[in-house]
């Protein structure tokens, strides 16, 4: 490895996580209702103007579809989850057009509580995972870590 490409290494590393994010998680916002033991739980993100990220299917090849995923927790199943409100837009890139997310974007899911668990403190932690682009050039993927509390 030479000088170059240590110093790089060591740059990034330290550096890394501090990388823009495009999008933010609006926990101001969340909607929380319960239905017959299952909560109903409304994620809000916000993506900033300017900038749109791809859809959460029917992407290009050599781009990054968005993926909200959750940290799994032995108090409750996750029964299902949707992106529900989603701003698309058609994009063209390269003579293919595709489908972005702008504006606004909400995942909705439903969870059930396990039986003889306790409520009190628990919280649902995820990750949305997504590629920005603006109207020149796409950034590489970023991770947005959430935290709801239940």
């Amino acid at each position: 490895m030479n000088c170059c490409s240590l110093f790089l290494f060591v740059v990034l590393s330290l550096f890394g996580d501090q990388q823009k994010q495009f999008v933010s998680f609006n926990d101001t916002e969340v909607r929380i209702s319960e239905e017959k033991e299952i909560l109903i739980i409304t994620l809000p993100f916000t993506i900033d103007e300017g900038y749109h990220i791809q859809a959460e299917s029917e992407t290009l090849n050599n781009l990054i579809a968005t993926e909200i995923s959750f940290e799994k927790n032995g108090s409750f199943d996750i029964l299902y989850y949707k992106f529900s409100l989603t701003n698309y837009e058609t994009v063209v890139l390269n003579e293919f057009s595709h489908r972005v997310l702008s504006d606004k974007v909400e995942v909705t899911l439903a969870l059930k509580f396990k039986e003889n668990k306790s409520k009190k403190g628990l919280g649902l932690n995820g990750e949305l995972y997504y590629q920005a682009c603006d109207d020149q050039r796409c950034f590489f993927p970023r991770s947005l870590a959430f935290n709801v509390a239940l």
